[in-house]
This record gives C-alpha cells, structure tokens and sequence, in this order.
C-alpha cells in the first residue's frame, strides 16, 4: 500500500515537472492570442496608388478597454520594418481605427510590391494582443488603368487592361517565346513568378514610375519585386520585340544571378539589349560616332550606374550592347552561361568571377575589346601580363644504345635521294607544257574576257546574315520618341526629366 502510494507520489512530482517546463508556461501573456480577451474582427486595406494606403482595422475586448494601437508595416524588403502608433480616438471596449501610410514622393512604393503588417493592442486590464501577419501586393489602382485583366502559363504571369481576352493571349505566348530564347543565350531560365504589366498609352506607364523618371524610358524592371512594365499599343507594336526581351532580361538574370548587387551595369544592360530582336539604327550611329572620337566610356564610369545625360546614357547602351556582343562572338555560349552562373556566387569577388570563366578580368576585356575596335588601350603594352601556358611535362626515358640507328639514317638518304630526283623531271616537264599553252592562250584571251564580264565575282567576305541579329533593321523606328525606352531621334538631344 506504502509502495502503490509512493508511485503515485512520484508520477505527479513528473506531470508537474512537465507541466512547469513546457514552453507554453514561460510564453509571454501576449503572444498567446488565443488567450487574451481582446480579438480583431475585421481588417481591410485599400491601395490609392501611386499617393498613398489606407490600413483599417476593429478590435474588441470583453475585460478591459482597449487604450491604445500600434501598426507594425513592412513597404520594402530593402527598408526596415516601420512601427507607427495609431490613434484610436475614444477609448473603449470597441474600437475601429484607420492609418494612411504615405507613398508619393520619395516614399513611392513601385506596383507589384509586397507589403506586410501586423496590429497590435493594449488594454486597461494589461492584455495584450499582437495580431498575425497579413499581406498584399500593391497594384496600380488608378482609374485609366482598371480593371486589370490576368493570365498566366508557368512562371509567367502577364497583366493588362482594357483590350480583349484575345490580346492578352497573344502577350502570354509571345512573352513565354522571349523567355525561352532569353533562357537559352544567359544558360537558365526562370527560377521564381514574374509578373509583367502591360500598359495601353505611354502617359498611363509613365504615371507608375516614381518621380524623377526620365522621360524617354519605355520599359522599365524591378527584379527584387520579379515585376517589370512596357507599352504595348497593339499585338504588332515594336515595343514587344525591343521593350518586352529587354526588361525580361533583366529579371532572368537577376534571378540566375540571385539579385546580386554588385552586378556592373554595363554588363546587366548590354545583355538586356543584346537579347532585343529589334535595335534601332541611331543606337549604332552613336556607337560609331564614339569610335570615330575616340570617346568611348570608361567600363568603371558605368559600372555603378549610367550618367544621367540622355546622350551619354545612350552611348553606355550602345556600348555595353557591343561590348557583350564581342564576348559572345569571342568566348562563346557555354563560356557566358558559365560567367553568369558563376556571378550568382557571392563567395567570389565580380573580377574572379570574369577570370574564372573567360580568362581575363573586367580590365583587361576591357583592353582587349578596345584593341579590337582599334581605340586607345586602357593598359599600356609594357604592363600587359603574359597569360602562363601549362607545359605538359615529358617523361624521359633512359638512355640506350640503338644498333639499328645507322640502318634507318641510310634508308633516310636513298629517299630524299630519290625525291630530288623525281621533282627534277616534273619540273621539267611542266615548263615544256606551260609553252605549249601559252600560244592557245593568247589566241583566246579575248573572247574569254567576254564571256566572263557580265558574271558574278566571288565576294571575298563572310555573308552579314551570320553575324547579324535577325530582323534587327526589319522596320523603321517610330518617330513618337515617348515611347521609347532609347529614343528613335538624336538622343542627345534630348533632355532628362526634371
């Protein structure tokens, strides 16, 4: 009976030891909102883009009054979290209370951005209640622009209003191409979604960039967001084979590269453009002006950012377009895949990188592409560092006597010989044969200089078509220079936006 008792004894001390370790017994009275008196019962957000958000909430409490509130909100991924105190007006078991969070100006918040938030209330009584995370992605709200019509194949999905179904369809499949191909040129395709907006006018797309934006953008990606916008007035606009592989580019590589942020610019750029099936002809001329000039940009000048002059932007375009096209012509594909994913490892510094997979680093391409447009080298020529070529080491074998040496050295000389000899009487021969053909010839000299004016010389060069993009002249740039990314006349004359 003693002994029953003592086991009885010793298995409640356990429960209660238990009981008293478990986690839930040390967990803050406010963190468990199952056991608080005050509870949420509705929320609600309503996006006025691009000026500001309104974050509504009601709250109760069946013990105490509720006193005060507070909104934990998350805007960006890049930025810390923001906590504001929220008024809640009269104090009461029952309270509804509203913050405007501010977007325009310098707060701009891009469409597409994932924002995060979370209520939190005290009471009279010293309840707590922190509520559970909530979130939504902005989209642009504004009146020309709604609503939005969506379709998705994968890990696309496109955006668009106020065109039919059918339009929305032939967006989805010429993306989805444009994806396929990007993915084949930089050696991987999509990793996470991507949305793309599509915008009917240029006056409705430049309303969603932040202010500041220059004027002649057309396009426009923001791949920490995997979104990017364009202008597509109809199926046939020339702004899906410029615009449309351009910013799909730039989110592909971003995401194979694991949005890096020491990426040079230059590099980023110029494969965006080298991936448009469409390049204006002005883009050349002012790449050939360069040369002419003997202007062209530094790589360090661009590798941080473009200038902010409208000619100078558009000459690092164009120069980062040729510059890329020289390392695909000169490495190859599989060299350039190699560098991109190589570039997706932040362990290694952007220049080990450029050695690691093409041979040079950013300084000497930089020289060597130079050289090959015949420009100013960046390197003088005494500094260049010889690349080492491995020697194959060959094993030497011991030294023995060969008594079969002589024997094959007179063998050598009956043969060379006995060649000589040959290559005498050929030549003999040949010059008494030329002779004879020399008469015919002269006999028919004219009339085969006849037959031969009126055909066609083989040309001596390669065939342009192999080196070429395709289609990349197909059709005269517009003239509208708004709705252009690169504007179709002179850029340096224009002007960035104020």
């Amino acid at each position: 009976m003693r002994l029953r008792r003592h086991y009885r004894s010793l298995l409640l001390a356990l429960f209660l030891c238990t009981l008293l370790l478990s986690p839930a017994a040390f967990a803050p009275r406010h963190a468990q909102a199952s056991s608080s008196p005050i509870t949420v019962s509705s929320r609600k957000y309503i996006v006025n883009f691009p000026d500001y958000i309104d974050l509504s909430v009601s709250a109760s409490d069946h013990i105490g009054m509720i006193v005060r509130a507070s909104l934990d909100i998350d805007l960006s991924e890049n930025l810390p979290p923001e906590l504001h105190n929220v008024p809640i007006g009269k104090v009461g078991h029952t309270i509804s209370t509203t913050w405007r969070e501010n977007t325009s100006g310098s707060n701009f918040v891009p469409p597409g951005s994932q924002v995060f938030y979370s209520w939190q209330f005290w009471d009279s009584a010293g309840n707590t209640l922190t509520d559970t995370q909530q979130h939504f992605a902005t989209t642009d709200t504004r009146s020309c622009c709604n609503p939005w019509q969506h379709l998705s194949q994968g890990l696309l999905e496109v955006n668009w209003y106020n065109r039919p179904l059918d339009f929305g369809r032939v967006m989805l499949a010429q993306a989805s191409d444009r994806i396929k191909h990007i993915g084949s040129v930089l050696g991987g395709g999509l990793i996470q979604p991507i949305n793309l907006w599509i915008y009917e006018t240029i006056d409705d797309f430049h309303g969603s960039l932040s202010p500041g934006s220059y004027e002649w953008v057309g396009g426009v990606a923001f791949p920490t967001l995997d979104e990017a916008s364009i202008v597509a007035v109809s199926t046939s606009d020339y702004t899906l084979v410029r615009d449309m592989p351009h910013e799909l580019t730039h989110l592909i590589f971003h995401q194979l590269t694991g949005n890096r942020i020491d990426l040079p610019k230059w590099f980023d750029e110029g494969l965006a453009v080298y991936n448009q099936i469409y390049h204006e002809p002005d883009m050349s001329l002012r790449f050939s002006k360069a040369l002419q000039t003997q202007t062209l940009l530094r790589l360090d000048d661009i590798s941080l950012d473009f200038p902010a002059d409208a000619d100078q932007a558009y000459l690092a375009y164009a120069e980062s377009w040729n510059l890329v096209d020289y390392m695909y012509s000169t490495f190859g594909q599989p060299k350039m895949a190699h560098l991109i994913k190589d570039l997706g490892d932040t362990n290694s510094g952007v220049n080990a990188d450029f050695q690691q997979a093409l041979g040079v680093d950013e300084l000497h391409l930089e020289n060597q592409w130079r050289l090959h447009l015949h420009q100013p080298w960046v390197i003088p020529p005494d500094q260049l560092t010889p690349v080492s070529q491995a020697v194959t080491p060959v094993k030497q074998n011991a030294t023995t006597v060969d008594t079969s040496s002589w024997l094959l050295l007179g063998l050598g000389v009956l043969l060379v010989v006995g060649a000589l000899s040959t290559l005498v009487v050929l030549v003999l021969f040949s010059v008494r044969r030329s002779r004879a053909v020399a008469a015919q010839a002269n006999t028919a000299h004219l009339a085969g200089w006849q037959q031969q004016g009126n055909q066609a010389m083989a040309y001596p060069y390669p065939d342009p078509s192999t080196y070429m993009h395709a289609s990349m002249y197909a059709s005269p740039a517009p003239l509208d220079v708004q709705n252009q990314e690169y504007p179709a006349t002179p850029p340096w004359k224009q002007a960035p936006q104020e």
